[in-house]
């Protein structure tokens, strides 16, 4: 009987030291999963660009959301309408409404040109999905007048900062 349980003892000290071993390996799965996933929330998430530079004047949009003419959402990228935009005269400081409509799978980074002399006035950082400028500086002040304008709207996925699609939107600076 005494080398029927030393047998025991054997086994279950094997079975102890593989038990141990699964263990120890099942801890450092999980510590390098919990590593990985710290490290993508620290560089904001998997693929994401370290290129991105979110506006600090980019806020919550509170008008209405641009939806399609039979009332539903648009797919893909909306990209907003601006026939016109009301400007102070000699002010640099000015009140806008620049839009990344809600839903977008992209950042939009604005630029405003005068269409004349291809003069850019302007030029944010990234507005996230949702957000709008509504204050921004231009590179100088303009005099009275009407100005025919482009808004230059590039893109950067929101997965990986990677471009997409963007947009010229022509309009018209009303300088008052």
């Amino acid at each position: 009987m005494a080398g029927t349980s030393r047998a025991r003892k054997n086994t279950t000290g094997r079975k102890g030291k593989w038990l141990g071993l699964a263990l120890a390996a099942v801890l450092l799965v999980a510590a390098g999963a919990a590593a990985g996933f710290f490290w993508s929330q620290r560089t904001g998430g998997a693929g994401a660009s370290a290129d991105i530079q979110v506006d600090p004047g980019a806020v919550p949009w509170t008008g209405p959301q641009i939806q399609e003419a039979d009332g539903g959402a648009s797919e893909g990228i909306q990209i907003p309408g601006y026939p016109s935009i009301t400007l102070p005269a000699d002010t640099q400081n000015v009140s806008v409404a620049l839009l990344n409509p809600e839903g977008n799978p992209c950042y939009f980074t604005f630029g405003l040109a005068l269409l004349d002399t291809d003069e850019v006035l302007y030029t944010s950082g990234q507005v996230p999905p949702g957000q709008a400028l509504y204050e921004i500086e231009l590179s100088r002040p303009l005099e009275a007048g009407e100005y025919d304008a482009v808004i230059r709207i590039s893109t950067a996925s929101l997965e990986d900062g990677s471009p997409m699609n963007g947009a010229n939107v022509e309009t018209v600076l009303i300088v008052q």
